[in-house]
């Protein structure tokens, strides 16, 4: 049976249950819009809720319908109906607009979800933004995070029965500009915990004030914007909240004029964020040097191999990864903010080129066995590969996108990852043709280990790092602790570490026996990791703790924990000197000697850019 025939078996059954006992009046009616193309989250976050709000409607005498047709967005259709939800899509016809505007306009109610309340430069729909509260899309965090809620009105129909405080499953969180807060007829009702900051891998929301449900009390609506992935429903004091805001909705919705009595009274600070990569510091293994990134004042940061500054070089608009290539002494930035890449000559430290790769570059890999360098794009599924004797560009074919990319040399592949995707795509070195070996959704971190031709995963969707074999495609799957970030290998110990975002710890597995040996509390949110592969430690960067754990490999301890700056991020290690170097969200850098445990922040402006 097809994926898509079971689901049309269970929506059948769904809406079918969804209606009351023979004989009852329904209390309300609701009609909710979906579709099945775009995100697979969003797909999947559409058929879990009709499931959820279908058992609700058998259980609590209301009617509850759902479609795909959003030429039923028309006045003869929606008279039937109390409540239009919108679950993972709004209407783009402009005579689908008119005639939902026409029902908000005469009592209906709306509920919408997540991506339902997108709106930009590109919608072209003013009222959507008024009725939205003023609300205009600005970021995200990335990847879906779990997170705490703060319930900021706990006598409100919608969030009855909850406490003050509300555990959030894994989603995408939108920051918007203006905030809906500052809207005199909105009522913010849930909003994000300050205690999350910062949130994020790769997008990172670093600060302020961040509504996440609220009412225009101009109208009888509610926006949530939960609904990004298949982990919405886990929490059942967050179903209570849906179940909430469906019966308030449906039963009329009566709206409070004038502001929430709990509400802030000074205009809070909105929120703000920053894109980051856990390659905004590499090591040059041949020469010593480390390169970070300063996003902030658009340079790379060069240091000796005993962590002294020798130059900083000028780079374009927000720098953010680096990839090295050292048989040719070359490294490549990836300047975010330009859509180009910077060429800087490892000899001299100066940047002998700028490349145009497209809009919005984020991830890149040097393969040293044919000197290409290649670039990945968010929200685009081509790659730009450069050549790099001649720094020029080209697009690769169609079907390729990249959250990370890990290179082997030896067998001449690339491995990428998108945490959307439900394969890691193979890149032949030679000919740049590709295939895909197949794997479960939500990937995120990867490495490869040329010597034996294995290549390891991190999957946050269902806590577990992925084995694989080169050569045969086999895979074994090791499960790790929750939202595992970052991996990193130990090849003379035969050891894969994985970061555990979600539960504070470090999973060691026994690459000989496939096996999990140890697990590591590092404390909260770790999220980036390296080792030094000559003494076997291990360092732990932890975001939000603002420091760096030190484990000895050999033993699975922490021997240390040391302070490195505001939100530590990245990191890399000279095995030779036994020097780690740390960057931090505020564009820091702090140097850690392995051998004495001790960490001194790296002076940077006393060496003039080059």
């Amino acid at each position: 049976m097809t994926a898509s025939r079971m689901f049309l078996m269970l929506l059948f059954a769904v809406q079918f249950a969804a209606a009351p006992a023979f004989g009852q009046q329904p209390r309300f009616r609701a009609l909710a819009f979906y579709t099945t193309s775009g995100e697979p989250d969003h797909i999947q976050f559409a058929q879990d809720a009709i499931k959820f709000f279908g058992e609700r409607a058998a259980k609590e005498n209301f009617v509850f319908e759902s479609t795909t047709r959003w030429e039923d967005l028309n006045d003869d259709r929606l008279k039937g109906y109390q409540l239009v939800i919108w679950l993972n899509e709004s209407p783009a016809q402009p005579e689908q607009r008119a005639a939902f505007e026409r029902f908000m306009q005469h009592g209906g109610a709306w509920l919408g979800f997540h991506v339902s309340g997108y709106n930009d430069k590109d919608t072209h729909w003013p009222w959507f933004v008024d009725f939205m509260g003023g609300a205009v899309f600005d970021i995200n965090g990335w990847p879906p995070l779990p997170a705490h809620l703060i319930v900021d009105d706990t006598n409100h129909p919608v969030t009855a029965g909850l406490t003050a405080g509300l555990d959030s499953p894994a989603n995408e969180w939108y920051v918007w500009k203006p905030s809906p807060r500052r809207n005199k007829d909105v009522r913010v009702l849930v909003s994000f915990d300050p205690a999350n900051y910062p949130m994020g891998f790769k997008d990172v929301i670093t600060s302020g004030d961040l509504p996440v449900v609220w009412t225009n009390t101009k109208y009888k609506m509610l926006y949530m914007n939960m609904g990004h992935g298949d982990k919405i429903f886990d929490s059942s004091m967050q179903d209570k909240l849906f179940d909430n805001a469906l019966n308030w909705l449906g039963t009329g919705a009566k709206q409070e004029l004038g502001r929430n009595p709990l509400e802030k009274t000074s205009a809070p600070l909105e929120a703000s964020g920053m894109q980051i990569s856990p390659r905004g510091v590499v090591l040059n293994p041949k020469t010593g040097k480390f390169y970070a990134v300063n996003t902030r004042q658009d340079a790379v940061t060069v240091l000796d191999e005993q962590g002294k500054i020798l130059a900083r070089v000028k780079t374009e608009k927000e720098p953010e990864a680096i990839a090295i290539n050292p048989e040719t002494n070359r490294i490549y930035v990836i300047n975010a903010g330009s859509g180009t890449v910077s060429v800087i000559d490892g000899s001299t430290d100066t940047a002998i080129a700028i490349v145009a790769v497209g809009d919005l570059p984020y991830s890149l890999a040097a393969n040293q066995a044919t000197n290409k360098i290649y670039i990945s794009r968010t929200f685009n599924n081509t790659m730009t590969v450069i050549d790099g004797r001649t720094n020029t560009a080209s697009p690769l074919p169609a079907g390729m996108q990249a959250d990370a990319i890990t290179v082997d040399s030896v067998a001449n592949k690339l491995y990428l990852i998108g945490y959307q995707d439900r394969a890691i795509t193979v890149i032949d070195g030679a000919t740049d043709h590709f295939s895909k070996i197949d794997t479960k959704i939500h990937l995120w971190a990867i490495a490869s280990e040329p010597s034996d031709n294995k290549i390891y995963a991190a999957n946050v969707g269902n806590s577990s790092a992925m084995l694989i074999d080169g050569m045969s495609l086999e895979t074994r799957t090791v499960p790790t602790g929750a939202f595992p970030s970052a991996i990193a290998l130990d090849p003379v110990l035969r050891r894969l570490f994985v970061a555990n975002y979600g539960s504070g710890s470090v999973t060691v597995i026994d690459l000989k026996t496939n096996s999990v040996v140890a697990t590591v509390q590092v404390g909260a949110q770790p999220q980036a990791l390296a080792v030094d592969l000559v003494d076997h430690k291990l360092y732990v960067a932890g975001t939000h703790a603002g420091t760096t754990r030190v484990v000895d490999a050999n033993s699975n301890a922490v021997v240390a924990t040391l302070k490195t700056g505001h939100a530590p991020f990245a990191m890399a290690v000279n095995s030779k000197t036994h020097k780690a170097l740390v960057l931090g969200m505020a564009g820091e850098l702090t140097l850690i000697d392995g051998r004495t445990l001790k960490a001194s922040p790296v002076s940077l402006p006393e060496v003039p850019s080059r």
